[in-house]
Order: structure tokens, then C-alpha cells, then sequence
């Protein structure tokens, strides 16, 4: 068996994780500079860019069957987004899903910072290796949010403000 899981075959995620301050120094070690559906098909949107650097476009659907879009920043720890289309409630959960092929992203674990919501993935190469991903809450405004890259899990500092959602 992969030494990446554990008998029952869920993933094995570290259990130290390192808080990375937002820092200029540091910004590449929590910027997603590719993303990938686990189709292999790119989310990343140079149209809708972030200081300078192209957003992350996914492809929402509400409980009620309401469908949207949306561009997250690609920085971890930066919450802005521009809504495209559809209508985004706080505190909602979501389904998350590739706007070019319509796969719903994998969910990794429950999150552990909000009551209902699920990690998600989205892979950084095309290869959709678990081990080199970018994993988030689908709840509407809940923060969590990391990189995952070989043996590592990356958080930025966390603010105040709302996560990547």
C-alpha cells in the first residue's frame, strides 16, 4: 500500500503544520501559481488577476440548484474574490466544481475549523498528485485554506477576515 495513506485509505496529512507569515520574502510559498482540475484542466484566469497574478476560477452550486462563478485570489491568505455570476450567502455550503469540465473537486477530510464543511482539492499539475495540491473549505467565508506540497502542509497567518471563499 502507498505509504501516503493509512490502511482504511484515507490520506495521511501531517501533523505539523507550518504558519507561514505574509511576508514578501515568503509570498511564493503561499501563492498558487497553477492550478488544475482533476481533469487536468487549468482554473487559472489571467483576465481576472490579482496584483498582477491570475485569479482561480471555480464554478459554485448552491443547495437550492443556484449555479455561479467566481475568481479567488491566488494568494492563501487573501480573501478577495470577484463574483461573477450567481449569489454568494455567508456561512453556506456549497459544491465546488471545474467551470471548463463541470467534475466536482475531491474532497479531502472534514474541515476542522467549521462545523459542516469539507476540504476540497485542487491540484497544482496536471498530474493531480494528492502531495502537491491546494486544499479549502467549501462553506462560504469559513478561512481554512492550505498548500500541501510533499510531506508538508502550508498555512499563511491567519487574519480576521474570511478565507479564500
Amino acid at each position: 500500500m502507498d505509504d501516503r495513506f493509512t490502511d482504511s485509505g484515507m490520506l495521511k496529512i501531517p501533523a505539523a503544520v507550518e504558519e507561514v507569515p505574509d511576508s514578501p520574502e515568503r509570498a511564493a510559498e503561499i501563492t498558487v501559481s497553477d492550478a488544475f482540475c482533476a481533469c487536468g484542466e487549468s482554473l487559472l484566469d489571467p483576465e481576472h488577476a490579482f496584483d498582477g497574478l491570475p485569479g482561480i476560477k471555480i464554478a459554485f452550486r448552491r443547495p437550492n440548484g443556484e449555479e455561479g462563478l467566481f475568481i479567488s485570489s491566488p494568494k492563501i491568505n487573501d480573501t478577495s474574490k470577484q463574483i461573477l455570476s450567481g449569489k454568494v450567502v455567508q456561512g453556506e455550503k456549497v459544491e465546488l466544481f471545474c467551470p471548463e469540465c463541470g467534475k466536482a473537486f475531491p474532497i479531502l477530510a472534514p474541515c476542522d475549523r467549521c462545523e459542516n464543511g469539507d476540504m476540497v482539492l485542487i491540484f497544482r499539475s496536471r498530474e493531480s498528485d494528492i502531495s502537491n495540491s491546494v486544499s479549502f473549505c467549501n462553506i462560504f467565508g469559513c478561512p481554512n485554506a492550505m498548500l500541501i506540497q510533499s510531506d508538508k502542509v502550508i498555512r499563511a497567518i491567519e487574519r480576521e477576515a474570511y478565507g479564500p471563499l
